[in-house]
């Protein structure tokens, strides 16, 4: 029987086959959570404001960098990416808070869903973290597969990349997938952004088309 517990964050619930996070996961009426699940373990949360607000400056961010410099690039959101294991507890899955793919852009430019039994992750996952942090979910992103993931803190701006070598991550001082962008190039333009983010915007594509210069 699965047991719940709840602390300032994801309510947790322990010993969840995987067949029921699925059904979970798939029920229309819970289309707004975001679940985490990990070997029998899931957190269930919903986000707030102060979670997604940083999430869409990561995506304003990276759309104007791949425009700038001419990378081929496809935003996969929040999609949810899961996997099963060998018995009825064992399996993985998660949402992003938005990810994207570069590398493998080619095989998944044709489909309409995405299935890690037959297609390769994005290549670069961001979690934004507001009250809770996703270290411990490291080893739910390395059992998916993701190659780069960033993990910004929102109430201290710190900016983690890492990159995945040998099923752990290891801390990177240079994006490998956008290797213009290092953590403290990219928190100083977020460090830009008041509340018009429209205006943020007209500045990121100066910015990138101005080559990323930090004495602005």
């Amino acid at each position: 029987m699965a047991t719940v517990t709840r602390r300032d964050g994801p309510a947790t619930l322990k010993g969840v086959p995987y067949a029921t996070y699925l059904q979970l996961r798939n029920a229309p009426g819970n289309q707004g959570l975001r679940m985490t699940y990990f070997d029998g373990t899931l957190e269930i949360m919903s986000p707030e404001y102060r979670h997604e607000n940083p999430t869409r400056k990561f995506d304003l961010l990276i759309r104007n960098i791949v425009a700038a410099f001419g990378i081929p690039c496809t935003c996969a959101g929040s999609t949810t990416f899961r996997k099963g294991g060998p018995g009825p507890k064992r399996g993985h899955g998660k949402e992003p808070d938005t990810s994207f793919y570069f590398n493998n852009l080619a095989l998944i430019a044709s489909k309409q869903t995405i299935d890690l039994e037959t297609d390769p992750p994005p290549d670069l996952w961001i979690e934004v973290d507001n009250r809770a942090s996703s270290r411990g979910r490291l080893p739910v992103y390395a059992a998916l597969g993701i190659p780069e993931v960033w993990r910004y803190r929102v109430g201290t701006g710190r900016l983690w990349f890492g990159r995945l070598e040998n099923e752990a991550y290891t801390e990177i001082d240079r994006s490998t997938v956008l290797p213009m962008l290092t953590p403290p190039l990219v928190q100083f333009a977020l460090a830009q952004c008041g509340a018009d983010q429209t205006a943020w915007d007209l500045w990121l594509r100066a910015w990138a088309a101005g080559g990323l210069a930090t004495d602005a």
